[in-house]
């Protein structure tokens, strides 16, 4: 894979890009992870498509980075497709990623063929409700309380399944400080209760995982599949 770096809004971009397909396929990782969440789907997709993957904003090498914000990171997104030449692309995101690939598709429909949307919900404020958005925004104050070697256990072992998943998902996280992780947290779900989005301009794919164990999110994608269904 080929290194590259941009300069962003308030730092500079880090990302990675391989193969040279017809068709571009953008991977987004989710919060406190990074482009090496990645690495297996960008070895395969590279044989079919020109494939990149980043570090969002505040994440991995992108680091420092100022006043992180979602829309922050669907900006750059949009602006590596700029620094690539690649006029539209096809958007997956875990997680936060998610949430980035529907801003960016919202801000920008014809920069956007498709979204896959990984253990991700959607912008969409009517799927959650007040105690919903009372806890998003509770979240930051909440991860404070926790011991630093439990929290960053805890959010590792509710991630990753394989030892190995693991292994990146807590080598990842201790790049991280606690106050950092809850910096990086308050700003993923301020930004997500931001947006009220109706509907996306490009089709959308939402996968879980059978044994994904994070917050409400098999609820939210369940609801989200059967409403992007009755709707087209």
């Amino acid at each position: 894979m080929m290194h590259k770096t941009i300069l962003g809004r308030k730092g500079t971009i880090h990302y990675w890009a391989n193969g040279d397909g017809p068709h571009s396929i953008v991977f987004t990782h989710g919060a406190t992870m990074d482009h090496g969440l990645f690495r297996f789907q960008m070895e395969y997709f590279s044989h079919y498509f020109r494939a990149i993957s980043w570090d969002v904003p505040l994440h991995g090498r992108s680091r420092p980075y100022e006043h992180f914000s979602l829309q922050d990171a669907a900006e750059e997104l949009i602006s590596i497709l700029d620094a690539e030449k690649i006029s539209i692309a096809h958007l997956v995101g875990q997680s936060m990623g998610g949430y980035i690939s529907q801003i960016a598709a919202a801000g920008h429909p014809d920069r956007v063929h498709t979204i896959t949307a990984v253990g991700s919900s959607p912008i969409q404020l009517s799927y959650y409700s007040a105690l919903d958005r009372w806890l998003l925004a509770m979240t930051p104050v909440l991860l404070k309380l926790y011991p630093y070697s439990t929290l960053v256990n805890a959010i590792a072992t509710q991630v990753a399944i394989s030892p190995s998943s693991r292994s990146y998902a807590l080598d990842t996280l201790q790049t991280y400080t606690k106050t950092e992780i809850a910096h990086i947290m308050g700003a993923v779900y301020r930004g997500l209760l931001q947006y009220d989005q109706a509907s996306l301009p490009c089709p959308v794919l939402i996968v879980y995982g059978d044994k994904d164990k994070t917050g409400k999110v098999k609820s939210y994608c369940d609801r989200w599949a059967k409403r992007e269904e009755r709707e087209n």
